[in-house]
């Protein structure tokens, strides 16, 4: 991995490692130093590893998408071992929501057939013509007087990439949405684009306080020659139904 990664993940202690030897840093190294880092943060002199969250093929998609919500991770390894015991899994997939959500809308709605069904019977589902706003779904912006909401994490364009990462950490999110001076949703910035910066090793010219992330994902557009739209936008006003055409249509 690199220093960008590891300075926001392991603080200190990723930062006093060079290119060379972070390039030559294993995952045990890293976990290892993670459960370090979090001893001194809770004063815990010890510290237990972190169960390892996985998945059967057998499990349902409910299951799975419950170990990713409560286990706090972005992916779930799908695992298979032929011992009794349970020893030597294989691995056969990793999981994420996202898919997890397309798969329900393929099988489900059957590719929008049903969709369009339900657009013109909708007494069959109704929840899927309920507005958004009424439905408890993702994270909302708080409205006055409330303070026990879940705060949004957001970020202006010319915040640097290091709150960036650090945001993504400590808000446990994969994205976050990049605003204007308005709250107007600019751009998103994404676990994916800190790990697309590996390529022809960008990241050793990138100091995370120097770099906004809109220059970060200006370095990651030119590399990739992307111009396209990298998000898609709702209002709270729009049904489930169509939210969640927008997604299996991304």
């Amino acid at each position: 991995m690199f220093n960008m990664y590891f300075e926001g993940q392991l603080g200190n202690l990723g930062s006093d490692l060079t290119e060379e030897e972070l390039e030559m840093h294993t995952i045990s190294a890293w976990k290892e130093g993670k459960v370090h880092i979090s001893r001194q943060m809770d004063g815990n002199a010890r510290s237990y590893p972190r169960r390892l969250v996985c998945a059967g093929p057998h499990d349902s998609l409910k299951d799975v998408a419950l170990k990713i919500l409560n286990g706090k991770v972005a992916t779930v390894p799908i695992t298979h071992s032929s011992s009794p015991d349970g020893s030597f899994p294989q691995l056969l997939h990793l999981a994420t929501l996202s898919e997890i959500l397309k798969c329900k809308l393929l099988t489900l709605l059957l590719a929008k057939g049903i969709c369009r069904h339900f657009k013109h019977s909708s007494s069959s589902l109704p929840i899927l013509q309920q507005p958004i706003c009424s439905i408890p779904l993702g994270t909302r912006v708080p409205k006055i007087g409330e303070s026990n909401r879940r705060p949004l994490a957001m970020l202006r364009p010319n915040a640097s990439l290091g709150a960036a990462l650090s945001l993504l950490v400590q808000a446990e999110v994969s994205s976050i949405p990049i605003v204007d001076e308005n709250d107007a949703l600019i751009d998103i910035y994404a676990r994916s684009d800190i790990t697309t910066l590996a390529k022809d090793k960008a990241y050793a010219q990138i100091r995370l306080d120097d770099m906004s992330i809109h220059q970060a994902l200006q370095l990651e557009q030119d590399a990739n020659s992307f111009n396209g739209q990298r998000c898609q936008m709702c209002l709270q006003s729009d049904t489930l139904h169509k939210v969640m055409e927008r997604l299996a249509n991304p």
